[in-house]
């Protein structure tokens, strides 16, 4: 089922993936390994979306988790330029073009900062 050009099958499966990359990332550090498992599969199913939908609906339907991760970075770097004013930490972009390719990447790293900064985890030691 299509909505706007967004597969809502196929968009389950990126969310369920990087909900399993998030996880895996955030919440089990000792299996902080098993998220290249989680980055390759959404690559693979974002090359594996080219050949079965229709190009506008699987570019669509990508460019939907690259935004909504980019949000999602942008709020974390916001509160971040905030919160360390003054103290000599360097700043992030706020937009990066190259989201909508590595957002697998970019979200889950940005949950984890998240908690970290929460206080539910402490800070990794790498």
């Amino acid at each position: 089922m299509t909505v706007w050009y967004v597969d809502i099958m196929w968009a389950s499966m990126l969310f369920g993936i990087t909900l399993f990359t998030a996880c895996f990332t955030v919440v089990n550090r000792a299996m902080r390994g098993m998220r290249l498992m989680g980055l390759l599969t959404t690559y693979g199913i974002g090359a594996w979306m080219l050949v079965v939908l229709p190009w506008k609906v699987a570019v669509v339907t990508w460019c939907v988790f690259a935004a909504l991760g980019g949000v999602a970075v942008m709020c974390y770097e916001l509160w971040a330029r905030r919160h360390y004013a003054g103290t000599g930490r360097a700043n992030r972009p706020l937009v990066l073009l190259q989201g909508l390719i590595l957002w697998p990447s970019m979200l889950p790293e940005a949950l984890e900062d998240i908690v970290v900064e929460i206080g539910l985890l402490p800070p990794s030691p790498t």
